[in-house]
């Protein structure tokens, strides 16, 4: 962790046992996210410069982080073709997301938070339901989206 604008070492954040590959702040600013190609997303208290949790399940590294706009919720996107949802407060697994054929390379929340859709190299976009992990629509076969999706 750097001191922004001072150019100045705050403190070493360790932890990942791989490269780390994205980090997002939680909306608030209080909470940093950290996924590696070790499967774990790390959350980080950038309060106390600590490790709150690590969040783990999947069984490829990890492509992406998003928080949810307005709490404490994680959804992370895997080279194991799923994406995870957890409670990054309070270290809880809140869901998984299973159908893609291939690693998700991108994802999010709707604005309202009340959707989730990923893309995947397999050239799927999916829409889910967040509360039960249900996938509502999938676009593909698209002449626009004929090789995997990255953003």
């Amino acid at each position: 962790m750097w001191k922004i604008g001072h150019g100045d070492w705050a403190k070493e954040l360790p932890g990942h046992r791989d490269s780390v590959t994205c980090l997002a702040f939680s909306s608030d600013g209080k909470l940093l996210a950290s996924g590696g190609f070790d499967g774990l997303i790390q959350v980080w208290d950038i309060t106390l410069g600590s490790l709150k949790c690590t969040l783990e399940g999947p069984g490829g590294g990890i492509e992406w982080v998003r928080w949810h706009p307005r709490g404490y919720v994680v959804l992370a996107g895997s080279e194991d073709s799923t994406a995870w949802m957890w409670n990054g407060d309070k270290n809880v697994f809140l869901n998984m997301f299973s159908g893609h054929s291939s690693t998700v390379t991108c994802g999010d929340f709707t604005p309202d938070g009340k959707m989730v859709c990923t893309s995947s190299e397999d050239a799927s976009l999916r829409i889910w339901n967040p509360r039960n992990g249900e996938c509502v629509h999938v676009v593909r076969d698209h002449p626009y989206h004929t090789e995997g999706l990255t953003c």
